[in-house]
C-alpha cells in the first residue's frame, strides 16, 4: 500500500505518509483511518507527507482526490499538506485552483515537512483537539 496512517512518536499528531502513485481507494482508506484516529485519540493536527507521490493522469484527478479526504474530515484539527516534489508547479497550481471550494481554513500547504510540522506546531498552541 502506497499510503500510510500512524500516530507520530509522541502520539500527538497523526501522520499520513504518501509514496508513488496513490489511487481513489487508498485515499478513501486513509480519511477513513484519519477519522478514526480523530474520533479515539487526543492529537494535535494532521501531517500529511505526500512529497514521494507521483503525478496522476490529471490534475483533475489528485485535486478530486484531496478534495475527498477534506470533505471526509469531520473535525477543525489543523492540516498541514507537503505537496509531492514531483508535480510540477503548473500542475500544483491546477491542483490548487481545483480544490479551493474544498480547502478548510484549518488546512495549510507547504513544500516541505519542516515548515508544515512547525506550523502545525505553532497551529495547536499546546490545545489538544479531540475528534
Amino acid at each position: 500500500m502506497s499510503v500510510r496512517v500512524c500516530l507520530d512518536e509522541e502520539k500527538s499528531r497523526i501522520v499520513v505518509e504518501c509514496i508513488g502513485q496513490v489511487v481513489r481507494r487508498e485515499a478513501g482508506w486513509a480519511a477513513e483511518r484519519v477519522s478514526e484516529l480523530l474520533r479515539s485519540q487526543p492529537v494535535s493536527g494532521i501531517l500529511i507527507d505526500a512529497n514521494q507521490v507521483e503525478e496522476q493522469n490529471s490534475p483533475t484527478l489528485s485535486s478530486e482526490m484531496i478534495s475527498s479526504f477534506l470533505l471526509a474530515m469531520e473535525s477543525t484539527a489543523p492540516i498541514a499538506y507537503v505537496r509531492p516534489a514531483r508535480w510540477t508547479q503548473a500542475y500544483y497550481n491546477r491542483v490548487l485552483n481545483a480544490i479551493q471550494d474544498s480547502r478548510a481554513p484549518h488546512l495549510a500547504m507547504f513544500d516541505e515537512i519542516d515548515a508544515a510540522t512547525d506550523w502545525l506546531r505553532n497551529a495547536a498552541a499546546g490545545n489538544a483537539i479531540t475528534g
